[in-house]
């Protein structure tokens, strides 16, 4: 499975993206295989393509909360959410997220991740959510939300 995960990446994007998620594949791959021998799977839906910038072109998301490892039924999640693995241009950036979501708000794509309630200052239970918009002028996500201490 993880084959064809990777080739349909190989068919979607540039050289540099597909690269970049072969190696989070990869990576998931030995983390897995480090655990009694475990054999990894990325099934259909891990690999999203989406345009988080708004300039057309698609990015992709790798959301590990999708991998599964036949030796560790929790490896890659937990209550804090799972690791959600932004590849933009070749570059990645990684975010812990219980779920997500991609809305168009004012032509713009926005990132909404639902967080653990702890990263907003209240408890794990209580709901929280980041949104994160692509700023072009500096090539990263912006977002404003609480500190955990406020």
């Amino acid at each position: 499975m993880i084959r064809l995960a990777v080739f349909l990446c190989l068919l979607a994007g540039p050289a540099v993206a597909e690269d970049t998620v072969a190696a989070i594949l990869s990576e998931a791959k030995a983390d897995c295989a480090s655990i009694d021998n475990g054999v990894f799977d990325a099934p259909a839906g891990t690999i999203t393509e989406v345009d988080l910038t708004g300039d057309g072109k698609p990015d992709q998301v790798v959301d590990a909360a999708k991998f599964n490892c036949s030796t560790s039924a929790s490896y890659w999640g937990g209550t804090g959410g799972s690791q959600l693995s932004l590849v933009i241009g070749g570059k990645r950036m990684d975010y812990l997220a219980q779920d997500w979501k991609v809305v168009v708000w004012n032509e713009a794509p926005m990132l909404l991740l639902f967080l653990n309630g702890g990263e907003c200052g209240g408890a794990g239970a209580d709901p929280c959510v980041e949104a994160l918009v692509w700023s072009a002028y500096r090539e990263a996500f912006m977002s404003v939300r609480p500190g955990a201490s406020e």
